[in-house]
């Protein structure tokens, strides 16, 4: 079982090192969503320890995808204020645990997953060959 789990770790550490840039966004996408989902999971079940540590890790992925930001790009800036509203909206729901206040920023992260989804089908290997070089 050791060995197996060993692999599993291996494998997505490799996926990560070797992930296009694009791919990274979605995969902080991905994490992000599934620890809010998690927390409302979490705080259903009355555990509010577990509720707090999903929040914190949703809040750490979004304040990563501010760090990754290229304000050099005019659109960095209204993701950075999306964002920044995002941690701000956790603080409050991490103090009030109010788990419903979290759908509206699961429905906003996932809806700019799939854009970054959709702009990777649109630009395809020349966005990541782009993004590399």
């Amino acid at each position: 079982m050791y060995a197996t789990a060993n692999l599993h770790d291996r494998y997505k550490q490799d996926y990560v090192t070797t992930a296009s840039p694009i791919d990274l966004v979605i995969m902080l996408y991905d994490g992000c969503i599934k620890q809010m989902k998690l927390a409302k999971i979490h705080i259903e079940d009355e555990s509010v320890r577990d509720f707090q540590v999903s929040i914190e890790k949703a809040e750490e992925i979004i304040l990563e995808l501010i760090r990754s930001l290229n304000m050099k790009i005019e659109m960095s800036n209204d993701l950075f204020d999306l964002y920044q509203f995002m941690v701000n909206e956790l603080v409050q729901i991490s103090f009030s645990q109010e788990s419903e206040r979290l759908d509206p920023i699961i429905d906003m992260m996932s809806s700019l997953r799939e854009s970054w989804v959709e702009a990777k089908k649109s630009l395809g290997s020349n966005f990541d060959a782009e993004a590399e070089g």
